[in-house]
């Protein structure tokens, strides 16, 4: 209870000191340098409470340094020299449905090219199990609003006294996100929990300067990782999208895989790569998106046995441009795999760039008639390649092998369930495209 009161002052803090920074704002886009328009949106930790200008410091010193032309936009103004731009979206004390009514001003009035999103922490300690259903909501906002705009959506980070409501939040926000991007739209996970720890916050809420810095990495990361998310739009850019992927076909399918290949896209400057989509079941369902592919190939591991899936594949060029979906090809797994004990992993590419990747989440479900109480799943790296960091599992390294073992809040599943909370980042070198395969699943 006490730990609770402090979170609590410090989130009133918070709103306090956002309502100061409202009162001192300067000119909103007063420092517009013609860059793509970045909206830095959330609450305290985008404001900056701690470390005036947040994680918002170190991403624009990266963004320079990298040689990209970044404008942030949004109605406050706040931070040091060292930050470049000073506008943005973070209103201290601010819960999801603040924002959510808000958004539509905002976004008609500064027209982002992209939108950094990190909402939550507040709604941690008022009704906390409606923050799903709230997010959901301002994400259906932004998107409606702004079609055109790369949408990144993180996890929030961890809070001090409330762990718990954190990781259900946190554990709502891929599907969320999944089902917009199948739907078409712009909307983009990033995995923001798993980069700090409480040991990075200030006052058991808001980051120090190295839990901010690390915020910085993140989003630095998953912006190079979306093609189109720093290119502006209408500016006289590649906009003509690929033709679409044709004579999708399945071949080799197995109990717990299946192998696709289709014939190459074209594009007026170039395909940079593939969209995997998957459906469950011969008919209805949702299309997600379940890997990537820089050929025309793929192989989908971490399938049930005797299940139906439905695939489609689309082209993406540099520029951000996605092609129409392929054909729709159908597979049915193998028989086996259903008897008491039995799991899949099936992997899901969050983000990746010239020289690494996000697997997040890696769904664990348990296919068999009888509760598991812990799972095991296996995979192989690509030569070269090297993992950098896991969460919500002991890992273990043989080689390029990986074992990974569920723990003591993720190893207990009943029949039928799923669990989302395992993921993992590796390395590779710069221009390798290849990902991880071979995913098992075992019990003891």
């Amino acid at each position: 209870m006490m730990r609770t009161r402090r979170v609590l002052r410090c989130l009133t803090a918070g709103l306090m000191l956002g309502a100061s920074l409202v009162l001192g704002t300067g000119v909103a886009g007063a420092e517009s340098n013609g860059g793509v328009r970045v909206m830095p949106l959330g609450d305290s930790i985008t404001d900056g409470f701690t470390v005036a200008g947040g994680y918002r410091i170190d991403l624009w010193q990266k963004l320079v340094t990298g040689g990209f032309t970044v404008d942030f936009v949004g109605s406050l103004f706040n931070g040091p020299a060292a930050l470049g731009d000073h506008d943005h979206e973070g209103h201290s004390g601010w819960r999801i449905d603040q924002i959510d009514a808000n958004i539509v001003n905002w976004l008609r009035t500064f027209t982002p090219r992209t939108i950094l999103l990190h909402i939550g922490t507040n709604d941690m300690i008022q009704n906390p199990s409606g923050a799903p259903a709230r997010l959901g909501t301002l994400l259906d906002h932004i998107t409606s609003t702004a079609p055109d705009a790369e949408v990144f959506v993180a996890t929030i980070i961890p809070l001090s006294g409330s762990d718990a409501n954190v990781r259900a939040f946190n554990s709502a926000i891929p599907g969320l996100v999944q089902t917009r991007a199948a739907a078409g739209r712009h909307i983009h996970l990033v995995d923001m929990f798993s980069a700090l720890t409480t040991a990075d916050l200030a006052d058991g809420v808001h980051p120090n300067a190295g839990g901010y810095s690390k915020m910085a990495t993140v989003w630095f990361n998953a912006l190079r990782s979306v093609p189109g998310a720093l290119t502006p739009i209408g500016t006289g850019g590649d906009t003509t999208v690929p033709s679409a992927p044709a004579n999708l076909a399945a071949s080799g399918t197995t109990s717990t895989s299946t192998g696709l290949s289709w014939t190459a896209s074209t594009d007026n400057v170039g395909v940079t790569g593939y969209d995997i989509l998957r459906a469950t079941g011969a008919t209805g369902g949702t299309f997600a998106q379940v890997g990537t592919s820089a050929t025309t190939s793929f192989t989908n591991t971490g399938l049930t046995a005797n299940t139906t899936y439905r695939y489609q594949v689309r082209a993406r060029d540099a520029a951000g441009n996605l092609s129409a979906v392929s054909n729709i090809t159908q597979v049915t797994t193998q028989t086996g795999g259903t008897t008491p004990g039995a799991c899949t992993a099936t992997p899901t590419v969050q983000s990746q760039w010239g020289t690494g990747y996000v697997i997040q989440p890696m769904t664990v479900t348990n296919t068999s008639t009888s509760t598991i109480n812990s799972w095991t799943v296996t995979f192989t790296l690509p030569a070269g390649h090297t993992l950098t960091g896991s969460w919500n599992v002991t890992v273990t390294t043989s080689g390029q092998t990986i074992t990974a073992k569920s723990v003591s809040h993720n190893g207990t599943l009943a029949p039928g369930a799923s669990t989302t909370s395992f993921g993992f980042q590796a390395a590779r070198p710069n221009g390798n495209t290849s990902l991880p395969s071979g995913y098992t699943c075992a019990t003891p």
